[in-house]
């Protein structure tokens, strides 16, 4: 299904609007608790799974599930109107107390400034960091240690980081309602917490879509 200009162009005044919204404010918190990840899985419909661990404990203590359809396709950059709905939905059906929001997908690493877990954590007011697969823009600066910059514009919009025990690169940046050094010191101190959510979050909506065929 391709998508008409037309809209496209609404879409980036939107992203636009939201860019300007969204809050890069200090967390405020040395420590993280109850991470949510969040991710959808898809075939005729979309199965997207909240997972809620806990850094302290090891251990999952809450997961939410919403089944629906996506009534937008995939286009680069404009992911929130694909999967936004259904991520907000599948952590709303959450009673937990949230810390911080993952999102697989982008947050101001994003032409706009305004990708997925932007849309998420201005939603839902609630700290956001986005951890894509793969760089969306940017450029990545010399690594120290496990992270690098992520430069767009002469400006620092998030980071990639290396997991030592695997080499495989994720590329961070903050959703809302917390700034990049947040995510350097969340990610350098809760990288295996981060990617062992995200991972249960992925596993979960394939199981899931399985499940509801």
């Amino acid at each position: 299904m391709k998508v008409d200009k037309a809209i496209l162009s609404l879409l980036d005044r939107i992203q636009e609007i939201i860019a300007e919204a969204h809050k890069l404010e200090n967390l405020g918190k040395n420590q993280i608790n109850n991470v949510c990840a969040v991710d959808v899985s898809y075939n005729k419909k979309a199965v997207a799974v909240a997972v809620i661990w806990s850094c302290l404990e090891k251990k999952v203590i809450e997961v939410a599930k919403y089944i629906g359809k996506p009534f937008f396709p995939y286009v680069s950059g404009y992911l929130f109107m694909r999967e936004a709905p259904l991520m907000i939905s599948a952590i709303k059906a959450l009673k937990e107390n949230i810390d911080l929001i993952l999102v697989d997908g982008h947050g101001i690493a994003h032409p706009r400034r305004a990708g997925l877990a932007v849309f998420v954590g201005l939603t839902l007011e609630i700290p956001t960091l986005g951890i894509a697969k793969s760089l969306l823009v940017g450029k990545i600066g010399s690594f120290e240690g496990i992270i690098a910059p992520i430069l767009l514009n002469n400006s620092v919009v998030g980071i990639a980081f290396r997991v030592p025990e695997t080499g495989k690169i994720y590329f961070a940046s903050p959703g809302h309602k917390l700034t990049v050094e947040d995510s350097i010191n969340i990610i350098k101190h809760e990288y295996k917490n981060l990617i062992k959510a995200l991972k249960l979050a992925h596993h979960s909506s394939k199981s899931l879509l399985k499940e509801s065929k």
